[in-house]
């Protein structure tokens, strides 16, 4: 957020600001039976291509992007599955105001334990930015809050593939229908691109389109910006380490949306206490309590028995779990490329050398594309402009 001071700084000044007030939602007659039927939908603001220009210059993209077209916001509700139960999730669909739909940017969000920076809430931070190098460049950007955000409750199905696989799939559902509302023909054209937490998403969501393919939306390319590809292999023992301040709370929402969507005791994992925290505080309206229980060595989450068995390699459900929901082993058609930074300290880039090496083996089609000596969220600023650009390159191709 650092490099968005200047912007934030000429929004208090009272010099910028929506160039669309927020509308009253309007209802649909959802069906909580009928995945991806729309519940409702609510206006959420608009920019100008100006002022999302100046909201790109401020954050210092590794290169220019160009906005072409002024941008309106939405917020859909509609009704999906997680845990083999009807869910009403939410997510944010970017649209621009004019011109033909150059394809869909789905577009899977980094980490977050805050429901108020949830994508369908739009912040500078995520929702705004990736409006501005997609809808601004007329791509229709759709945007899951997933299961734990947005209008759903309870803990996140944090890196749970089964839900983020659901909840994606009926979003695109549920913005083909929103988008024909608004009068936009449907472009089937799909661009899937995440960051972080999102970049692992991006790997489960084109692994499952292609493997279950829909002539409505067609997977043209996959980008993942410092995804955790390879849970169990690399990224949770790189986190239990503890390179960044951020790993307590990586690993207990992992641990907690686990022990939740696979019915294990979250006490078989963490000690009494952190579970205890986990249940009270992560539930994405109590963040600013969070960083002050987590501890310094992310180890002491966990009781000893898990360290012994994750040390020792003997068997463990938690580390079943995390083998089972890994987006690395198998090989994209369509063209995917890994993006990370080679001081990330977040998700290492051993994550994308795992995903480029099994991948390869397997005949996909992959690439992985260092942004140069950038840490976790300077990747994502140096990422961006290059995926707009392949995104560009590949819309312009039949």
């Amino acid at each position: 957020m650092s490099r968005l001071t200047a912007f934030i700084a000429v929004i208090a000044a009272g010099l910028i600001g929506h160039a669309h007030g927020a509308s009253a939602q309007t209802r649909y007659t959802g069906d909580p039976s009928v995945r991806g039927s729309v519940a409702s939908v609510e206006r959420a603001g608009g920019y100008s291509a100006v002022k999302l220009r100046l909201l790109l210059w401020a954050a210092k993209l590794g290169a220019p992007v160009p906005v072409s077209t002024d941008v309106t916001l939405y917020r859909i509700s509609y009704w999906s599955v997680t845990d083999g139960k009807p869910v009403l999730v939410s997510g944010l669909m970017s649209l621009p105001d004019k011109g033909p739909l150059r394809g869909t940017v789905l577009w899977m969000h980094g980490t977050t334990d805050d429901r108020k920076t949830s994508m369908s809430t739009p912040t500078l931070q995520e929702s705004v930015a990736a409006s501005a190098v997609f809808a601004g460049g007329g791509y229709l950007l759709l945007a899951p809050d997933l299961v734990g955000l947005g209008v759903s409750k309870g803990p996140q199905a944090y890196l749970f593939n089964p839900s983020t696989v659901d909840v994606t799939e009926d979003f695109l559902r549920a913005a083909q229908q929103v988008s024909g509302d608004l009068g936009r023909k449907w472009n089937p054209s799909l661009y899937i691109a995440g960051f972080s937490q999102g970049g692992q998403a991006t790997a489960v969501i084109h692994r499952a389109l292609e493997q279950n393919p829909n002539p409505a939306w067609r997977v043209r390319a996959g980008a993942g910006i410092a995804g955790a590809y390879d849970l169990a292999g690399v990224s949770l023992p790189f986190a239990l380490k503890g390179h960044s301040n951020q790993d307590a709370i990586y690993l207990t929402l992992v641990t907690l949306s686990y022990a939740t969507y696979y019915h294990q005791p979250l006490e078989s994992v963490l000690t009494v206490q952190y579970a205890d925290i986990a249940h009270r505080l992560f539930d994405g309206d109590h963040t600013a309590q969070i960083a002050k229980v987590m501890p310094a060595d992310p180890r002491a989450l966990f009781t000893p028995a898990f360290l012994a068995a994750f040390d020792g390699g003997a068997p463990h459900w938690f580390i079943d779990a995390a083998r089972a929901n890994e987006a690395y082993a198998w090989a994209p058609r369509a063209p995917f490329r890994a993006f990370y930074g080679d001081n990330d300290v977040d998700v290492p880039p051993a994550d994308a050398e795992a995903f480029l090496a099994e991948a390869r083996r397997r005949g996909g089609n992959v690439e992985a594309i260092s942004v140069g000596p950038y840490d976790h969220g300077g990747s994502a600023l140096h990422a961006a402009p290059m995926i707009r650009t392949w995104f560009d390159q590949l819309s312009a191709t039949p």
